[in-house]
């Protein structure tokens, strides 16, 4: 039997041709939506995300990915446990027109 890791775990990167914030998601797709996201809360799972993780890397589909804790809040949506993802999460910051926030998306993660 497997451990847990000591958090929850998701993959997130930016997108190749337009840098929009992407999350790993089920058959190894990239999506724009966090609730998207794959959660790794076992060793194995943490393992099978760093090798795609690997994969991402050397394919070159999108830049800089990278395995980030999350939280889940009251309603069991993922929240991102570092100020830094949250931002990358909502979108701009002095702009709340643009981005996520603005279609009315992750308004769940608050800064």
């Amino acid at each position: 039997m497997s451990k847990r890791p000591q958090a929850a775990l998701i993959m997130s990167a930016n997108a190749l041709l337009d840098g929009a914030v992407v999350y790993y998601a089920a058959g190894g797709a990239w999506s724009p939506q966090l609730a998207d996201a794959i959660v790794a809360v076992s060793e194995d799972e943490a393992g099978a995300l760093e090798a795609a993780r690997a994969a991402a890397e050397a394919s070159g589909a999108v830049v800089e990915p990278e395995i980030l804790p999350v939280g889940t809040d009251a309603a069991g949506r993922i929240v991102p446990s570092h100020y830094r993802e949250k931002i990358r999460a909502l979108g701009p910051t002095i702009r709340r027109d643009l981005g996520p926030q603005a279609r009315g998306e992750h308004d769940h993660v608050s800064l």
